[in-house]
């Protein structure tokens, strides 16, 4: 993601005064020809730990309610969105939800943004009868029975096993190993999965190990010991933006270049404003398409741009389709129960990250992207690599960029 300073600067600003907390931009500007509204909650991590993925989501999450009401609105009515920050924390991102459900009324939510949050409301959200979607909560444990918790994103699995045919397929590597911070939920479920997923294909795991120590702390140097002795062909990394910035910069320092391989979370800023050339060569799971790929994909960089997001990551793209999707579902019904009937009729739904069908538990089935990082000039770009569709929907994918 890179941002134009002005244009950055402005929309802060317009955001300060006008959307944050509350409603979006288009219920602060007064009425026009629609014939109502319907208001949705939103809740991202503004504030705290993982702020800055809550930011790009929040861009691309009003991106897209600016392009439904540019479009008419969702049954003639205006979308708007009710905005709360959750502080990256998992009961404030519970007390968000009571206070959208009970006092605002809204019936259905986007966000809480990632897994650790998304899991903690799963009771709540059943309980208040209220339909909760997350933009990028891949974590296995998620979907159940009768759901009222969704997402937009892949799961873990569908992850694991797109990256092992990546590292398998792409450069022959035989073994690998992983290194996840234990610090959330997420990490520790994609670092067994990948290990069962590698394993199963016939690759070796040399060792699974978590970057904190007991007390929480970062032991990226004894862990880093432990990885030279192992010798593995990659590193599988798991981890949220800030801890894979610091596990790339600690390769850089220890002069190691075994090639990393990171997940879906990897696609932020964060990592490539402050990685530098150590980057290149990394692979990472991703949601996103090469620009020309495909119409859906197209519209949505074409408003980021205009917005001042010249290059949109994940987080952006998922928050975006996140609320093109609940907009689909509020065609069958705006009641809690007609938008998770709506959720779960979606079937082969093109968003900008890909077609994507809801199971009857809840989870998605959609594309899994791979991108690796390339030095273009001064510039790091993380260039379309690899596609790998859900079995039943696998489709001629296009190698290359």
């Amino acid at each position: 993601m890179r941002w134009t300073n002005t244009r950055f600067i402005l929309l802060l600003v317009l955001s300060a005064v006008a959307t944050w907390p509350g409603r979006t931009a288009a219920a602060v500007a007064g009425e026009s020809q629609f014939s109502g509204t319907i208001v949705l909650g939103a809740t991202f991590p503004r504030s705290g730990e993982l702020e800055y993925y809550g930011l790009s989501a929040y861009y691309g999450a009003t991106t897209a309610v600016r392009m439904i009401n540019a479009r008419g609105g969702v049954n003639g009515k205006e979308l708007v969105l009710e905005w709360r920050d959750n502080r990256s924390e998992r009961e404030q991102a519970r007390l968000d939800i009571v206070e959208l459900a009970r006092e605002k009324g809204v019936p259905a939510v986007i966000g809480p943004l990632l897994s650790d949050s998304a899991m903690a409301v799963r009771e709540t959200a059943r309980e208040l009868g209220v339909v909760v979607l997350s933009p990028m909560s891949t974590i296995d444990a998620l979907p159940e029975p009768d759901p009222w918790v969704f997402r937009s994103v892949f799961s873990n699995s569908a992850e694991a096993l797109a990256l092992t045919r990546f590292q398998r397929e792409k450069f022959g590597f035989h073994s690998c190993s992983i290194l996840y911070d234990s610090n959330h939920m997420v990490g520790a479920d994609m670092a067994t999965t990948f290990a069962r997923t590698f394993t199963e294909a016939g690759g070796r795991v040399t060792g699974t190990h978590s970057i904190r120590g007991a007390d929480g702390s970062l032991t990226l140097s004894a862990v880093l010991d432990e990885v030279e002795k192992e010798r593995p062909d990659f590193l599988f990394a798991p981890m949220y933006g800030v801890e894979a910035l610091s596990l790339i910069l600690a390769l850089r320092d220890r002069g190691i270049d075994t090639p990393v391989c990171g997940s879906n979370t990897w696609d932020n800023e964060v990592v490539f404003d402050g990685a530098g050339t150590r980057l290149v060569g990394t692979s990472f799971a991703s949601v996103l398409f090469e620009r020309a790929a495909t119409r859906q994909f197209r519209e949505f960089f074409t408003a980021m741009e205009a917005a001042g997001m010249e290059n949109p990551d994940a987080s952006a793209a998922c928050a975006y389709d996140a609320v093109m999707l609940l907009a689909k579902a509020l065609e069958t019904g705006e009641s809690a129960e007609e938008i998770r009937a709506g959720l779960l009729a979606v079937r082969n739904f093109n968003l900008a990250t890909g077609r994507i069908t809801i199971t009857p538990d809840g989870d998605t089935r959609k594309p899994v992207l791979v991108r690796m990082v390339e030095r273009q000039g001064y510039r790091l770009v993380p260039v379309y690599a690899e596609r790998y569709d859900p079995p039943a929907e696998r489709r001629n994918a296009r190698r290359g960029q």
